[in-house]
């Protein structure tokens, strides 16, 4: 039992530390581009989450000693009035719950909790504000470069990147092309891109130039004109050795929820 309770009472302490670790991977796993493999090791991932834990109680510590220095002052100004004793801090609560080994009854046990749930949160708050994004907007920490810069940074700001995405398969001067929503990428140890999936794509052929007398799409200036789009749905994963070219247009979500209702979301999105 006691090795049970001191497991528990570890977990609760870094509790702080455990939750940022897992708000900031379920955040980054949801950017629209996955970041190549890292070495986390449980030494790494103690560190990470002790320092932050620690930082955590540190500043509740900090918030509790002034609320209660507050409620002193308030009740020393009206001295008629008695409010009882002082409380005690929560974290000193806790240090001597966890040095002296003795049950804290269910009244003191309160505000420990609360302070607990009041710092996790606040670490849920910060990693989804906008505070957090500016801290890390120009950080690159995997290296992903192009990749960074053009569909994980968008998509974790509220875009969503539009990946045309140009193939190798060609008969004479046509090829295939696809365009669709960037969900996944995959990345080699030096950047290069090894595959990239689209989700609900759009397939059309592409000339290289154009010929005299047939209608055609696209700008005319870069030499590329497109044509017969079909709607092709669901997720199309290219790898690189069919892979020419891909271009990247970030567009706001919002501005993509207007352009496309929730009842039409099985449309293409042109």
């Amino acid at each position: 039992m006691p090795l049970t309770l001191g497991f528990l009472a570890s977990v609760l302490i870094l509790l702080p530390g455990l939750v940022a670790l897992a708000a900031f991977n379920f955040r980054v796993g949801r950017a629209g581009a996955r970041r190549p493999e890292q070495q986390l090791t449980a030494i790494s991932a103690i560190v990470v989450a002790v320092i932050i834990s620690v930082m955590t109680h540190y500043l509740g510590w900090l918030v509790s000693e002034g609320a209660i220095d507050a409620a002193v002052a308030i009740h020393d100004a009206f001295p008629t009035i008695h409010w009882g004793e002082a409380p005690a801090n929560p974290l000193v609560t806790v240090y001597n719950v966890l040095t002296g080994g003795k049950p804290v009854p269910a009244g003191e046990a309160v505000a420990p909790a609360a302070l607990l749930a009041l710092e996790i949160f606040a670490i849920l708050g910060f990693l989804a504000s906008d505070s957090f994004d500016l801290f890390l907007e120009r950080l690159d920490w995997s290296g992903q470069g192009w990749v960074f810069q053009h569909i994980t940074r968008p998509a974790e700001n509220g875009y969503a990147p539009i990946g045309h995405v140009f193939t190798s398969t060609m008969s004479g001067s046509y090829g295939v092309a696809y365009k669709g929503v960037v969900i996944d990428t995959r990345q080699g140890a030096n950047g290069e891109v090894l595959s990239i999936a689209l989700a609900r794509p759009e397939r059309f052929l592409y000339e290289i130039g154009h010929s005299e007398g047939q209608p055609a799409g696209g700008d005319q200036a870069t030499g590329v004109t497109t044509h017969a789009k079909d709607y092709v749905g669901g997720v199309v994963q290219l790898d690189s050795r069919i892979i020419t070219n891909i271009v990247v247009h970030s567009i706001a979500q919002s501005l993509l929820e207007e352009i496309v209702p929730d009842e039409e979301q099985e449309e293409p999105i042109s």
